[in-house]
């Protein structure tokens, strides 16, 4: 949809017979999306320049393909910055999905230790090897580490 949405502006803008170029303000909302139109909301926006002519030497009036031109090069940048915090979001929830799952298991570990009862590792013959008292304290400070590292 909102694809659709942004296909029509553009076409819009290239169709248009007019060349003025209106005021294009940007802002970013209460959840941290980013924003851009003619009409900002209640004073929290910045104007954003877009100039009537292309950068060159022999500067003439401005066309109306120079005018499509600008804006289309206007609306690409915006597109690539919504898609650069798209990815950074997606890696920021991918580092926390990590975080919580190490989190998870470190609090299961300090408590299967805290439990007590008989711990024991099995040896490389498969027998089982029962864990002494400093063994067993000895690991449930490294889980304890292991919690503080993943979950604060």
């Amino acid at each position: 949809m909102k694809r659709l949405l942004l296909l029509i502006a553009i076409g819009l803008l290239c169709t248009s017979t007019l060349s003025v170029a209106g005021k294009i303000y940007k802002w970013t909302d209460s959840e941290g999306n980013i924003h851009y139109g003619e009409r900002p909301p209640n004073g929290q926006s910045q104007q954003i320049h877009v100039p009537s002519t292309p950068p060159s030497s022999g500067a003439t009036a401005a066309t109306p393909s120079s005018q499509a031109d600008s804006r289309k090069n206007l609306l690409e940048a915006f597109d690539k910055e919504r898609a650069d915090k798209a990815e950074a979001t997606a890696k920021a929830d991918k580092e926390k999905a990590v975080r919580d799952k190490n989190c998870s298991n470190a609090r299961k570990r300090v408590a299967s230790l805290s439990i007590g009862g008989r711990i024991y590792d099995i040896t490389e013959e498969g027998e089982r090897r029962y864990l002494e008292e400093a063994d067993i304290q000895a690991r449930l400070a490294e889980a304890r580490k292991a919690v503080d590292q993943w979950c604060n």
